[in-house]
């Protein structure tokens, strides 16, 4: 009886030290959103020309894509941004709530399946990883539809086990229903999801021989379907037709057939944006496999949908329909980290007869945790503030006089122009370079043909470098030949710099 009590007392005590490592994680990990989103930076280039769209444009004319800057994104996401910005104002607040909401829950939807469909071990692992993860991070406070992406996959997985995990409803699909549709308007990263949830429910009805189900699932994916067709129709293939949008990801497709380099160098890239982990990629495919037979094993009914979104993520990849890099992949985060803590899972109930079991999974995890944690901590204590122009907006403010000129750098019109009404700077004379890429010498030739005479400020913001040649540092190199530069400022750990050149 004794010995039973000191069992049951350890376990208590275990589950108890587990709970608290769970909550932990989770503050923290809520901690870095917070932390990121309410730094309060300004908007970079990439959000600058998104804003502006929602700003200047109609909720009818954000339909009309790509809108202006060769910009495109779901237009659910865009509503939400106009909305929000029509609520709350213009700020970066309220044009990053969005990604901010949907960044807390994810973290959430996560650990509830970490928690479920992982070991103790596993869950912890994965749990760190995402908290963590500093692209995950970054993405909760970005004016970008990435977020929502990585957002929409985990709820149409939380959707499914909400369904498949109970009998047979028609109010439950009903929901579902609605939400697959209203979600396609949001991400159109959650087709993939989606289409892996629908064949699965069709895969388990059938096998549970229960065809009134089956078909009823059936009739419902259809209107999904439909409604699918409408967001490529009206969303996606204005945006199939930019030549700018298609060269930009020229190289991010997968060759057909797939060839064991591309695979490699595919990984291998991911693995730095947007995993964010310093591990060679064949050990990555090697945890995804290991991962993948576990969580089979353990529960095919969750690992089904969920190998069957990387799946078709790939397919549409090899048929040049979605781009397999960087940003488009935000939403594989979640779903690969659920396999690399399945694998440890594996690893760990391997090793236990051993005595060195703790240890050499101790070692495993700490190897690949170690890069995410001490990014997401450095960036606890000093946020990253990228293009953070506001500071240059309001230094010009203060010192701009009558009868000076501004040169904008070509990247930094966006944020300028964004930002300009909120400094009364939106009439003040100045001239936008042109966009010189790979011909670093016509910016001299451009500022020779202004004719510059007296005060002229010289505004660089989201600065084109490639190989040996950064052309602010070109630019300004030239502008000391021919002027005398009287200032120059520069926000702390900020990229945008504001000159002030005196001319003859």
């Amino acid at each position: 009886m004794k010995a039973c009590w000191v069992s049951f007392s350890k376990k208590e005590k275990s589950e108890k030290v587990f709970l608290f490592a769970m909550a932990t994680i989770l503050f923290l990990g809520l901690l870095f959103r917070a932390r990121h989103y309410f730094a309060g930076r300004s908007l970079w280039y990439d959000e600058a020309m998104l804003a502006l769209n929602v700003v200047r444009l109609s909720f009818g004319e954000l339909t009309q894509q790509p809108l202006l800057y060769e910009q495109g994104a779901p237009i659910g996401f865009l509503f939400f941004l106009k909305a929000g910005s029509l609520i709350f104002g213009d700020s970066e607040y309220s044009f990053r709530l969005f990604s901010f909401l949907t960044g807390i829950a994810s973290l959430g939807i996560f650990a509830f399946f970490a928690l479920k469909y992982l070991h103790k071990t596993g869950t912890l692992f994965a749990l760190v990883l995402f908290a963590t993860s500093p692209f995950v991070i970054y993405y909760s406070a970005e004016t970008k539809q990435y977020m929502g992406d990585l957002f929409a996959v985990l709820f149409v997985l939380l959707l499914y086990v909400w369904i498949v995990n109970a009998p047979y409803s028609n109010q439950r699909m009903v929901v579902f229903t609605i939400a697959a549709s209203i979600l396609l308007w949001i991400s159109h990263a959650s087709v993939f999801s989606i289409v892996a949830v629908g064949l699965s429910l069709l895969w388990h009805y059938k096998k549970q021989t229960e065809m009134q189900a089956f078909w009823r699932t059936f009739m419902g994916l259809s209107i999904a379907g439909i409604n699918s067709v409408v967001v490529y129709w009206i969303n996606i293939r204005p945006l199939e037709q930019s030549e700018f949008l298609a060269s930009f990801w020229n190289e991010a497709y997968m060759p057909l057939p797939p060839t064991f380099s591309w695979a490699l160098g595919m990984m291998t890239a991911i693995l730095q944006k947007p995993f964010a982990l310093k591990i060679p990629a064949l050990i990555a495919y090697l945890l995804i496999l290991v991962g993948a037979v576990a969580l089979w094993r353990r529960n095919r009914q969750f690992a089904l949908p969920l190998l069957l979104t990387v799946l078709l993520t790939l397919v549409a990849g090899a048929l040049q329909k979605y781009p397999l890099a960087e940003r488009m992949l935000l939403f594989w985060v979640p779903l690969i980290l659920l396999l690399f803590g399945a694998a440890l899972d594996a690893i760990y109930n391997f090793l236990r007869p051993h005595a060195l079991a703790i240890l050499i999974t101790g070692l495993i995890a700490f190897s690949i945790l170690l890069s995410p944690t001490q990014e997401a901590f450095a960036k606890l204590q000093k946020p990253l503030y990228r293009e953070h122009i506001r500071p240059s907006m309001a230094y010009l403010k203060n010192n701009f006089r009558e009868g000076d000129q501004l040169y904008l750098y070509y990247f930094s019109e966006p944020a300028f122009l964004f930002y300009a009404p909120k400094y009364g700077l939106e009439n003040i004379p100045y001239v936008v370079g042109k966009n010189h890429q790979g011909e670093p010498e016509m910016y001299q030739s451009e500022i020779n043909n202004l004719d510059l005479h007296g005060r002229n400020w010289f505004l660089f913001s989201h600065v084109y470098e490639v190989a040996s040649i950064n052309e602010e540092y070109y630019i300004t190199d030239y502008l000391k030949q021919i002027a005398e530069k009287k200032r120059l400022f520069r926000y702390p750990a900020s990229s945008v710099s504001l000159y002030l050149y005196i001319f003859p």
